[in-house]
């Protein structure tokens, strides 16, 4: 018996798995199928079933569409995969299992719907992540026909992607996505089985000890890696993990750390103590500290404490003539073991941060190899000011204010001054304390960018750049800070992001003030064409008498070809619809002698208002 029937009524269920199943219901080209299946279940019962699985879905709900096309689909496919192009009766089907449980089976929405987040999971366009958060809102992700997509995409080239595909979108998913995980798991030390075998894990699949055995079994540090941090969850794993200490491969060695941490246990930190205290391999060295400041250490500080002591002791009593290289390296391994202090708020611990901070020795070899070691002086105190952001805020504000004062004002010492500042002010200084304890400290470890941090809500360097919002909470600020914002607008101006800062903020304390306008108006002929957006904007936000003419002279007198450019941010902002209608012909004479289309351009903003 020739099977096309079969083959017809395939086409229409694959035409329903792409349109949606929600449009099963009473669809008349479905409906013909019914007597012709009817006729051959005389013949063979499977058919007969396929008739009657055929009526139900043409009266089924949109909700119970999908499971009931896909147990349609399961059994056709069985008759044609077990049979080939000839069926005899009374023949026993072999039942299939699908991947996920005809309950959970969503077809939902329509392939004009699944298509662009099916291509985005598979291809490499831009804007593929805005696409997918889009998807995700609008619960598309509940089509179970986008599984093996988002399984598929778990290798794509952009770890950002794949990032939100794992820890975003399939845990909304949950279990469902398992049989795709486990299809396309392979024991092969690659990104995307890392993560296949994370999410397994996350999602409680019962194979998933039998999987780490294997992995364990063969040379796959990536995988091992991974299966290090999953075991370390149960305390019971901590005589294996201690062994995985030693392995050979780093990024075994790295996980068995961090899991050793993890645990806490006095037998676990007693091995990370000793990896710590009888290490000798520099590439080990960042990775062990790194788990021990993850751990408080209620073990076994002291001995950890007093290496990190010696190894500052080694430095400071080298001299400058010193080989450069011996300086690097023991600088450089202070600097890296600073880091384990953090989550260790420790009386023993500011002491010694205390004694970094003021040692002349310490100071006297950084300024004497000042080029070579500057920067790493630079980064032992943005270390230490890491340290400090795991401690009690009260107890760091309480060390800055009896030490700060004393502590010599070098350039690897600046950060620390910046620190104390913003925990002063989330700490609910007062603003008349606050300028009283950090006024000296303006334009030299501080500036209008650290005011325009803690002042505004704008995170944005170039605040008149672009048209966002930004508040600034003038009763916060003590307005003695103005007069030394306007000092940056005193001798030679070298334009950067904080000149833009410093005029906001005077701009908002002294919204009625002839001497800012006046500074506004000398600024145009003080700083080069693509820094005078601000100025502009300023200017027309103030309405500063003569604004329009203002304006319009300074652009008047740029150089040909130059900076023009800037004006384009001023474009589509209304800016240019403020201006009186004859500026459209000052403009558009502007273009005839330079030729810039900017000022047709603006020209015709002015003429449509």
């Amino acid at each position: 018996m020739k099977l096309q029937p079969l083959y017809d009524l395939q086409q229409e269920v694959n035409r329903l798995f792409i349109a949606g199943s929600k449009f099963a219901k009473g669809d008349p080209r479905l409906q013909k199928h019914i007597p012709v299946l009817q006729k051959l279940g005389e013949k063979a019962p499977v058919f007969a079933k396929l008739a009657k699985d055929i009526e139900e879905l043409l009266d089924t709900d949109t909700q119970q569409s999908a499971e009931k096309l896909m147990g349609i689909s399961t059994l056709l496919y069985s008759v044609l995969y077990t049979q080939g192009d000839m069926l005899e009766a009374d023949v026993q089907e072999a039942e299939q299992t699908p991947n996920i449980p005809l309950s959970e089976v969503n077809t939902e929405y329509s392939y004009l719907q699944l298509k662009p987040v099916m291509e985005a999971l598979t291809t490499s366009n831009s804007g593929r992540i805005e696409l997918l958060k889009d998807a995700l809102e609008r619960n598309i992700f509940k089509d179970s026909r986008t599984y093996s997509y988002l399984d598929i995409a778990l290798g794509d080239k952009y770890a950002e992607l794949c990032d939100y595909v794992e820890k975003t979108i399939m845990p909304s998913i949950g279990k469902p996505i398992v049989p795709f995980l486990i299809q396309n798991f392979r024991y092969e030390d690659k990104t995307e089985n890392v993560r296949r075998f994370r999410l397994l894990n996350n999602f409680g699949y019962e194979g998933i000890g039998e999987m780490t055995d294997k992995i364990f079994a063969e040379s796959l540090p990536a995988l091992q890696a991974e299966a290090v941090n999953m075991l370390s969850n149960d305390k019971k794993n901590e005589e294996f993990i201690i062994k995985l200490a030693d392995d050979k491969n780093k990024l075994v060695r790295e996980a068995a750390y961090k899991a050793l941490a993890k645990l806490e246990t006095r037998t676990s930190l007693e091995k990370l103590k000793d990896v710590y205290l009888t290490n000798k391999n520099k590439t080990n060295q960042s990775s062990i500290v790194a788990a021990l400041a993850f751990s408080k250490l209620p073990f076994f500080f002291q001995e950890v404490f007093y290496k990190v002591v010696e190894k500052f002791e080694e430095f400071i009593a080298l001299d400058k003539d010193t080989d450069d290289k011996v300086l690097v390296d023991k600088l450089e391994r202070f600097r890296t073991d600073i880091d384990l202090f953090e989550n260790k708020d420790r009386p023993e611990v500011y002491s010694f941060f205390e004694r970094v901070l003021k040692d002349d020795r310490y100071n006297n070899i950084i300024s004497a190899k000042k080029s070579l070691l500057e920067n790493l002086g630079h980064s032992v105190s943005q270390n230490i000011i890491a340290a400090f952001d795991s401690f009690d805020p009260k107890k760091v504000l309480a060390f800055y204010e009896k030490n700060m004062d004393s502590i010599p004002h070098t350039a690897w010492k600046r950060p620390l001054w910046s620190n104390y500042f913003y925990k002063a002010v989330e700490n609910g200084y007062s603003k008349e304390k606050i300028f009283d304890v950090f006024n000296s400290q303006f334009r030299n470890t501080m500036n209008a960018s650290s005011l325009f941090d803690v002042y505004t809500n704008g995170s944005n360097y170039y605040y008149y750049s672009n048209d966002k919002d930004v508040t600034v909470y003038t009763d916060k600020i003590d307005k003695r800070w103005v007069n030394l914002l306007y000092s940056y607008f005193e001798g030679k101006i070298k334009w950067n992001y904080e000149y833009d800062q410093a005029l906001m903020l005077i701009n908002a304390c002294e919204p009625k003030s002839g001497r800012f306008d006046d500074l506004l108006v000398s600024l145009l002929s003080k700083v080069m064409p693509g820094e005078q957006i601000t100025i502009f904007k300023l200017i027309m936000e103030r309405e500063i008498k003569n604004r329009f003419n203002i304006i319009y002279s300074a652009i008047e007198k740029y150089p040909k070809n130059t900076y023009y450019y800037a004006l384009n941010r001023l474009k589509n902002t209304d800016f240019w619809k403020s201006f009186p209608k004859e500026y459209a012909a000052k403009f558009r004479q502007l273009y005839e002698k330079n030729k810039l289309e900017i000022y047709n351009e603006i020209a015709d903003e002015i003429e449509s208002k």
